[in-house]
């Protein structure tokens, strides 16, 4: 199964036969998080802060619908940067970052923010790939958004219309795009 998980959006998926990819993470922030136990991959593309808390138990709440504890998750976050951050996310990414790792560890799951994905004072785009193993990539690739679901294109450029800085609580508000797959 072809999956990408744009800018605003998650999604939770069995790992067997999935092929996903979360493009652009550039500025803001990607979340990848493995469930061993549960055979299963959750993805989550972050831009802001605002709403962080709610955002991340909707993930926890769609998780438990699908019988998975975030005490069993294995997560990385990475990407976004200092400077930058400011034109797409909430400054500072880190910070956002933290929050996140944070809200993970805090029940019981294992999770990292990783400084080698990092854009800095030059934006970098990384690109995390899922295909019988993760990996992060560096650079702009066109095939990368390749395969995705049209209603989670559709919104993904409805998001991008505005920009975080511009966004009310329900701008902000992810969307798990699981069931459009």
């Amino acid at each position: 199964m072809r999956v990408v998980i744009f800018q605003g959006q998650y999604g939770i998926f069995k790992k067997e036969g999935l092929d996903l990819s979360m493009p652009a993470i550039q500025t803001c922030l990607g979340l990848y998080a493995l469930s061993e136990q549960h055979d299963y991959l959750v993805c989550a593309h972050f831009d802001s802060i605002l709403g962080l808390q709610q955002n991340l138990m909707d993930i926890k709440h769609a998780l438990e619908l699908k019988g998975i504890s975030i005490s069993s998750l294995k997560a990385t976050v990475f990407g976004g940067d200092g400077k930058q951050s400011y034109l797409r996310c909430s400054s500072p990414t880190s910070h956002i970052g933290n929050e996140i790792v944070n809200f993970i560890t805090a029940l019981g799951g294992l999770a990292e923010y990783s400084n080698d994905f990092y854009s800095g004072v030059f934006p970098k785009t990384f690109n995390f790939h899922y295909r019988k193993g993760c990996g992060i990539t560096e650079g702009q690739d066109p095939r990368n958004f390749m395969g995705c679901s049209q209603p989670a294109a559709n919104l993904a450029r409805k998001r991008i219309a505005l920009r975080p800085s511009e966004y009310s609580v329900s701008h902000a508000k992810m969307v798990d795009v699981s069931p459009l797959y």
